[in-house]
């Protein structure tokens, strides 16, 4: 492999062109997940639901409008950019990007990686709600899940590997948070709300496409990111499937035949 990929593969703060590139180590992006996750699970399983015993559930109904609103918007803008990127690029990445393109890259990684910490958002608020049955194992997994993802691609191992998952999870999300949105404007809304058991199909397929998008993207590109981080990316969407499915059959299919 060439030297000059090195620095992704690596942890290095040599220079990379004109540019001056520096990875975290793994340690160091533990403790910044460590705090992240810690802080998360003790808010949404502890320290809340605590504050909430004995109080009414909050509706934030204009806070949520307006949080859906921008989860989508900002969404969409993500399926935008990472658009424009595989239109120049491919949608199996095969540039390994390095000096300028790879600060780019990073830059590019960067809303991402912000969207994910985000969308922690999403627990606090049915927490506050007191929407109990809604902070369930599956949701409280995915999220810790998808931020220890987008933090290690992001701090860890920068690359444009995960430009195609990027795409289409955003994609899912302008749908998911379109569907937040209407939810939070009431009654009046919810004959536009009917296809809820069709968003969880949308995650499905969404989940199938990524697991082939990664197994291609790491066997074609001439610079794979290491065997651990891609096979847990791998099980860690083939868990969501297993998880997504389960949730599927028990909601829709066994419900409707009984």
């Amino acid at each position: 492999m060439d030297l000059s990929y090195k620095p992704i593969l690596e942890n290095t703060k040599e220079p990379i062109g004109d540019y001056s590139f520096q990875t975290w180590s793994l340690p160091e992006t533990g403790v910044y997940l460590f705090f992240v996750i810690g802080a998360y699970l003790a808010l949404v399983l502890k320290i809340l639901p605590d504050y909430m015993k004995k109080r009414r559930p909050y509706t934030l109904k204009g806070l949520l409008i307006w949080y859906n609103a921008f989860q989508v918007i900002y969404s969409a803008y993500l399926v935008c950019l990472y658009t424009s990127y595989i239109i120049k690029h491919g949608i199996i990445c095969t540039s390994c990007p390095q000096g300028e393109l790879l600060r780019r890259v990073t830059q590019d990684i960067f809303p991402y990686f912000l969207a994910k910490q985000i969308d922690l958002l999403d627990t606090i608020f049915f927490v506050l709600r007191k929407k109990d049955n809604q902070v369930t194992f599956l949701h409280v997994y995915h999220h810790c899940i998808m931020v220890t993802w987008a933090t290690l691609y992001y701090l860890h191992k920068p690359s444009d590997h995960f430009v195609g998952v990027g795409l289409m999870n955003s994609f899912v999300h302008v749908i998911m948070y379109a569907y937040y949105g209407l939810s939070a404007m009431g009654p009046r809304f919810a004959k536009f709300v009917w296809w809820k058991k069709h968003l969880t199909k949308i995650q499905l397929v969404q989940f199938i496409l990524v697991i082939t998008n990664l197994h291609y993207q790491q066997k074609l590109t001439p610079c794979p990111i290491p065997a651990a981080f891609h096979y847990f990316c791998v099980l860690s969407i083939g868990s969501f499937f297993i998880l997504f499915m389960k949730f599927y059959l028990k909601s829709y299919i066994k419900r409707s035949s009984t």
